[in-house]
């Protein structure tokens, strides 16, 4: 089998040529045909109703067997008339041609047959045509337009359309060796450690029953009476205290997440709150030759303190081999953690781990 490279600059003497396929084949090896963001950051290109027989399709991006398609305008497609007495049910599709007559990507009305079950026509794929269906449209027997509730949307459906993804996949049986590995290795230590919980258990054990013997010997009203007495003064004791980094006591559960008070405890509903409602903003420094920012800060929108600090380095540019992430408290400044991961890469210069 012979040795193919791609993408290389010419040089005097010998050029490099590269064709639309070349980079098509590419992609289309490391993502999927589906839906692409838009600038709103949403799946565009959905079907709706316009007028009569007309559907629009919005605008929006999409990527099939790695060629790429944008409709920046809304785009009307119309259905041909139904039968007198029979239904039909037509598919919008986005069709990838690759037969040199044609050579696109367009939106396309793929129109069903007539029956009194109708069903959707099959999407065409094979070698030079591609269809990703984006909606299903039901055009009802002697009628001159379309209910919105007779489109259907298929833009998520996986088998029909989608969302593009990653075709990258994660070496999951080796992560499967180093944790039977680590297991192994600790299981003769956590079985130690339980048996000699269970030797300290059954020691504690006799000692409690032993202790009993004191209350339930001689007097045993007045040793119970005094059994009382000492644990209601603990009680009111406990209930005086309120508790403090330090010492244990009693502490009041509240609603929020603010403030730096050692008696008030959150909620795990506030604290989900708080994760969930805090906003940041995201600064980018250290731009390298290769256009890769080493550094990327978060800020809170809500006081504009530091939050998170992402920094590469080690190796060199683009294959950086560490990435240190560090985490700020409240006040922008004081470190409360740090994780380093270390970055490998594939023979293709990919990033496939943070360990």
């Amino acid at each position: 089998m012979a040795e193919v490279y791609k993408f290389f600059n010419s040089a005097p003497g010998d050029e490099r040529w590269h064709y639309a396929s070349d980079f098509a084949d590419y992609f289309s090896s490391v993502l999927s045909a589906g839906l692409l963001l838009d600038q709103n950051q949403e799946y565009g290109l959905q079907v709706t109703y316009d007028s009569g027989l007309n559907v629009k399709v919005s605008t929006g991006k999409a990527l099939i067997k790695g060629y790429s398609y944008e409709n920046t305008t809304d785009l009307t497609l119309t259905h041909n008339l139904p039968e007198t007495t029979l239904d039909r049910i037509d598919r919008i599709v986005l069709r990838l041609d690759l037969k040199n007559a044609s050579r696109y990507i367009k939106a396309f009305v793929k129109e069903g047959v007539a029956s009194e079950t109708p069903v959707a026509p099959e999407l065409q794929r094979d070698q030079y045509i591609y269809e990703l269906s984006l909606a299903q449209v039901r055009l009802r027997a002697n009628t001159a337009s379309i209910e919105a509730s007779d489109i259907k949307d298929e833009r998520a459906l996986e088998d029909l359309c989608g969302i593009v993804q990653s075709l990258i996949t994660v070496p999951t049986s080796v992560f499967q060796q180093q944790f039977d590995a680590w297991f192994n290795s600790q299981k003769d230590i956590y079985e130690s450690n339980i048996i000699e919980w269970q030797n300290q258990e059954k020691v504690d054990f006799e000692s409690w029953v032993a202790s009993l013997h004191d209350i339930l010997d001689g007097d045993v009203a007045a040793n119970l009476a005094n059994q009382i007495t000492t644990v209601q003064q603990d009680l009111a004791a406990h209930k005086a205290d309120d508790a403090s980094n330090v010492k244990k006591g009693h502490v009041q559960l509240v609603d929020d997440i603010k403030g730096n008070s050692t008696s008030l405890v959150p909620t795990q509903n506030a604290v989900r709150k708080g994760i969930e409602q805090t906003s940041y903003k995201t600064v980018k420094s250290g731009k390298d030759a290769n256009g890769i920012f080493t550094t990327v800060q978060s800020y809170r929108k809500s006081d504009g303190t530091l939050a998170q600090k992402s920094v590469l380095s080690g190796g060199t540019s683009p294959k950086y081999t560490t990435r240190t992430n560090t985490y700020y408290a409240a006040d922008g400044t004081t470190v409360e953690k740090t994780e380093t991961f270390t970055l490998t890469y594939d023979a293709d210069g990919i990033c496939i781990s943070e360990v």
